[in-house]
This record gives structure tokens, sequence and C-alpha cells, in this order.
């Protein structure tokens, strides 16, 4: 708890003013005649109240919330100044720029990874595309290989077949030697 109070205590509190002055857009506090404001048509002066005016100009100088607030010479109420002092109060309490900081590299660690998904993505799809195509070749070549097989087999079946009914001696003598042939070597 000591670390935390100094670092409450050892944080600096730097002075920051607002980016826009609120006092330009404020209202000016001006003495307004009153006899311009009156709706009555009274040419009379006495009617005017001219004089009730002067003096209530006289007892209340501005026409500010000072009466409100309890205090003679308030100035308006800075609603920017204070919303940026609670801003920064409620941000000394945290460290923001390391919060920024750290959600930049969260931020550029994503955006990398996200390329590199992507890049794997295209990488995969263009070799299945080669696969794919190399598979296809593969099932019409063994396809082709199949039937030549095939046919190459009742070939061999017919010629053998012919063999056997014309020379049957030398058939016999040359299937023996093909069973007695060793295939280790």
């Amino acid at each position: 708890m000591e670390s935390g109070t100094e670092d409450s205590c050892s944080i600096s509190v730097r002075s920051r003013t607002a980016s826009i002055n609120s006092q330009a857009y404020a209202i000016p506090e001006t003495n307004v005649d009153a006899s311009h404001l009156d709706d009555s048509s009274s040419e009379d002066p006495e009617d005017d109240g001219t004089s009730e005016d002067a003096f209530l100009d006289q007892l209340v100088p501005e026409t500010s919330n000072a009466f409100l607030i309890g205090q003679p010479d308030t100035p308006m109420f800075d609603s920017s100044k204070y919303i940026f002092q609670s801003l920064v109060q409620s941000l000394n309490s945290v460290d923001f720029s390391e919060a920024i900081a750290l959600q930049t590299r969260t931020s550029g660690l994503i955006n990398s990874k996200s390329r590199e998904i992507k890049k794997l993505v295209t990488d995969v799809q263009e070799r299945l595309k080669y696969l794919e195509t190399r598979f296809e070749r593969g099932a019409k070549t063994s396809s082709r290989i199949k039937h030549n097989l095939k046919q190459f087999t009742h070939q061999v079946e017919q010629i053998n077949a012919a063999f056997e009914t014309d020379y049957p001696i030398e058939f016999n003598q040359a299937k023996e030697k093909v069973y007695e042939r060793n295939f280790d070597d």
C-alpha cells in the first residue's frame, strides 16, 4: 500500500488547458435598457419604470448566477474546464499511456496475425487447386493403366491358350521353369 500512496503522491499534476475556451461562447453580460424590452406602448416617462430599473441595476450590477451560488462575483460555469479536469483526474489513477501502448501492440499483433492467416489461406487454396489437378490427372492415368492391364491380361490369356493347345510339351516345360525360378536375386 505504501507504493500505491507514494505513486499517487508522486504523480505530477500536469497543467493542462482546454483546447476550446468556452468563454468565447458565453453570452456577454450587458446592461439592457428595460424600456426597449417593455411591451407596453405608454409614452409617459413615469410609467416606463426606468427609475426602478436603474435602482435595481445599481443594486445587482451583474445578472449572473451569483445569487444562486451565494458568492457575489462568481464567474460563469466553465463546462469544458470541468469536463476536462474530471477526465484528467480519472486518467491520473490509470496509466493511460501504458493502456494505449498495450492496445496498439495488441492491435498490431492481431493485424499481423490476420495478414499471416490470410496469406496462409491463399497459399493453401493455391496448393489445393494444384493437388486437385494432379489428382484428376492421376485418376485419368490410373483408369487408363487399369484399362491397359485388362487388355494385356486378356491378350496374354489368349496367347497362353494358343501355346497350350499348339505346343503343350514346350508350354509345360516353360511353365515349370518359371515356377522353379528363384526371385530373391
